[in-house]
């Protein structure tokens, strides 16, 4: 696999990751299923299952609209990979300082 296939699977591992992360925090907190959030955003849960599972491809769109039915804002980052002047160590490649999506505390879809 290519570098640049490789950074497209890890970008969508990371939003599935985030994104079942969110789900599991808002199901604590106020019992949210993909069922209920396929409610809020005029889909079904079959639908919201493919996304969340990443069995089928996502656009931007559905993320926002994924987001929504969360109850959590998206937020994109693109740090560089170059070292930053004065810093003690370089940002490993495999494993970024910053999320390309992130919740708030951890990754993505928040």
């Amino acid at each position: 696999m290519n570098k640049r296939r490789r950074t497209y699977v890890r970008l969508i591992g990371e939003i599935n990751h985030v994104l079942n992360e969110a789900l599991a925090q808002e199901f604590e907190r106020r019992q949210l299923t993909m069922t209920k959030m396929g409610e809020i955003i005029d889909r079904d849960k079959s639908f919201v299952s493919k996304k969340m599972n990443g069995t089928t491809n996502m656009t931007l769109e559905t993320l926002a609209d994924l987001a929504y039915a969360l109850n959590r804002p998206v937020k994109v980052t693109l740090p560089s990979r170059e070292p930053v002047s004065g810093a003690n160590h370089k940002i490993n490649e495999a494993q970024p300082q910053t999320s390309a999506v992130t919740n708030g505390a951890t990754a993505l879809a928040t």
